[in-house]
């Protein structure tokens, strides 16, 4: 039974420790959307930006494939605590897993440098190195994979003309003509799919776009009266100001 004037056990809200030892329950379980929320609510009601719960929350938008939000807490985390190796860590994580090899080993670098005995960065590190290796090795040979298989392509066109049409169309100078513009589209083809891997890889750590955004501006310029839209546009956050939020934890 509870005295009167003494609060009830069940009626305390639970304190932002309590909510970040919730959301690591929730990244054990798998469960990274509701991690996100309580990783977020602490944050809110830290009375000092705490590191850590943005670390954490970095790695819940991380496992959730989100790059931008990731790698933007894990920068939030060193800015905080720029002797913490784990944020450096964290960053390198969402490099890699966002093809940034190269900055990826940078940041792993300077984890290394913070925390040089630690295995764990250590085998990260090795692991991004060689990952950088093979894409370096497989960025030389592609062209020449493409190209030939152009190349072979032409070939089989102009056998296929010379030993199948009664009359062959191609004389040794058609074919090889032939073959030459085959090679050719196949390094064209190379280069379009190196442009689409690259735009990919870029896009991955930009701000994510908001198909609706501009739509939604130009209804709520309709709907304000002319007497209050002055008002209406000082409430209404940018873009910008909004993710600046978000990542203070803030609505």
């Amino acid at each position: 039974m509870v005295a009167e004037g003494e609060e009830c056990p069940d009626a305390r809200e639970p304190t932002a420790e309590e909510i970040k030892e919730q959301g690591n329950q929730c990244v054990r379980a798998g469960n990274y959307k509701e991690a996100i929320l309580h990783y977020s609510q602490a944050i809110k009601m830290s009375p000092n930006p705490d590191a850590t719960l943005f670390s954490n929350r970095s790695l819940a938008f991380l496992k959730m494939k989100l790059f931008y939000y990731a790698n933007e807490d894990a920068d939030r985390a060193i800015q905080l605590r720029p002797d913490w190796a784990k944020g450096y860590f964290r960053r390198g994580e969402v490099q890699t897993a966002a093809g940034h090899y190269e900055t990826a080993l940078l940041s792993y670098g300077r984890a290394l440098h913070l925390q040089p005995n630690d295995i764990t960065i250590i085998n990260a590190a090795q692991k991004v190195a060689s990952l950088s290796s093979k894409e370096a090795k497989m960025t030389k040979r592609l062209p020449w994979i493409f190209v030939t298989a152009g190349a072979f392509l032409g070939v089989i066109i102009s056998l296929a003309d010379s030993f199948l049409a009664e009359t062959s169309s191609l004389n040794t100078f058609l074919a090889f003509l032939l073959t030459l513009i085959f090679s050719l589209m196949g390094y064209g083809i190379y280069r379009m799919y190196r442009y689409m891997v690259n735009l990919q890889r870029k896009g991955n750590l930009e701000p994510p776009v908001d198909l609706l955004e501009d739509f939604q501006k130009q209804e709520e310029t309709e709907e304000a009266p002319e007497t209050g839209s002055a008002t209406t546009t000082r409430n209404r956050y940018t873009k910008a100001q909004a993710r600046q939020r978000f990542r203070k934890g803030k609505p």
